[in-house]
């Protein structure tokens, strides 16, 4: 259980700052708070994921059954799911390069982020080649995407394509980590720190949060997505390292948690009102010469706002209530990696088997994602929590089963 007293970050009171650059919100351990919310987004992935063929956005399979609601729940989730997980990427990783240095940092993440993307690469994403082909095969009368001419398109990361990025912004990371010191003066640094960790946590955090990702709408109108080749994509690099960035940040002051939990219902019902605004005109959208002032600004301030509004939100939501280890979070929240890793394959398999029936969307969402995530907990238990992969991919493992406490020895010999 991590209490005010154990953790600087979530004391009531809180006084001057006076912390270095590298340790003014350093988690001793693990947060429950923080550990849930990393797993929600990764899981919420598998949602998203679920969703697509029942949506009328391109995907690998196109169901009979498609309906505009999933297009509306694909869009929400896609809106803050990605700019969550890396803001809590960069937090974390700012933890951890304190505790561990540049090079037990460097040698942590190669193994438990780069390591998986080639390991489980052939697990992961051949299963969603075959079915994208099964599914051609089966289906010509519908329109296929024209294959690509990119050479590195034969390599690509699909849903892995995190990975990619995050070893990206690690040696980004690690690079700054290296030559900033032998620039900048240390007082300067530790100023600049504390006075980014109070801007980004402050009440107008979200709005300064929001501006690379407005950098990036820009450059990009049409949405923000994962690239799909090993090729860096700039609008990309620009809206999710902003938001690993602004996840750094926010260890640049002390009690950064106790801070970023105020006024999250205002922020939850500030991003409800602006994404219901931005879902109703089509925000983002591809650019056209005919686009009103409406879409503009829908897509170039009131997207990118509504998105941090949600991050900021259901941080302040987990920080405030996710007091302490609970069995079945703490077992998802580690769980979910291996989940995220895995899924695609499944939901794809299950999403060509039923894409020809006439039944309800909501029911193939159902019989989707529950298929998919009892395929991977299961697979997860088995293969995973108790063996060596699962202190490879978290850091830990469990027993199968606890051993019974010994009674205690008696004074009295028999």
């Amino acid at each position: 259980m991590v209490t005010a007293d154990a953790h600087p970050n979530l004391t009531t009171k809180e006084p001057m700052p006076t912390p270095s650059a590298a340790t003014a919100s350093v988690p001793a351990h693990r947060l429950p708070s923080l550990d849930a919310l990393r797993g929600f987004a990764l899981l919420l992935g598998v949602v998203l994921h679920s969703l697509m063929s029942l949506s009328t956005i391109p995907w690998v399979v196109t169901d009979v059954s498609r309906a505009p609601v999933a297009d509306a729940l694909v869009g929400w989730i896609h809106l803050f799911r990605v700019p969550l997980f890396f803001a809590l990427a960069g937090y974390f990783a700012r933890a951890a390069l304190a505790r561990k240095g540049p090079r037990g940092f460097a040698a942590d993440r190669g193994k438990r982020i780069l390591l998986p993307l080639l390991v489980f690469w052939p697990v992961a994403v051949l299963p969603v080649i075959v079915v994208a082909i099964a599914f051609a095969i089966t289906h010509p009368q519908l329109p296929a995407a024209p294959p690509s001419d990119d050479p590195l398109a034969i390599g690509t990361p699909a849903h892995l394509w995190f990975l990619w990025s995050l070893s990206q912004f690690y040696l980004v990371l690690l690079a700054a980590h290296w030559l900033i010191p032998r620039i900048v003066p240390l007082a300067l640094r530790e100023r600049c720190s504390v006075g980014l960790g109070r801007a980004f946590t402050g009440p107008l955090g979200p709005l300064w949060a929001a501006v690379p990702f407005a950098v990036a709408l820009w450059l990009q109108p049409s949405g923000i997505v994962g690239p799909a080749t090993l090729r860096p994509e700039l609008p990309a690099s620009i809206a999710f390292g902003g938001a690993f960035w602004v996840g750094w940040c926010w260890g640049g002051v002390a009690h950064a948690l106790n801070r970023l939990r105020r006024h999250w219902p205002a922020r939850l019902a500030a991003a409800a009102v602006l994404t219901i605004g931005c879902l109703i005109v089509s925000a983002p959208a591809a650019p056209s010469s005919g686009d009103s002032p409406a879409v503009l600004i829908a897509t170039l301030v009131a997207y990118p706002l509504a998105a941090w509004l949600w991050v900021y939100g259901l941080v302040g939501v987990a920080v405030t209530y996710v007091h302490r280890e609970r069995p079945v979070v703490r077992y998802l929240a580690d769980a979910s990696y291996w989940v995220y890793l895995t899924h695609l394959g499944w939901v794809c398999t299950l999403q060509l088997a039923l894409a020809d029936l006439g039944w309800p969307w909501a029911l193939k969402f159902v019989v989707i994602l529950g298929g998919s995530l009892a395929a991977t907990l299961l697979t997860y238990q088995v293969l995973v929590r108790a063996t060596p992969i699962g202190r490879w991919l978290n850091g830990r493992t469990y027993p199968t089963r606890q051993r019974p406490e010994r009674p205690a020895a008696t004074a009295t010999a028999r």
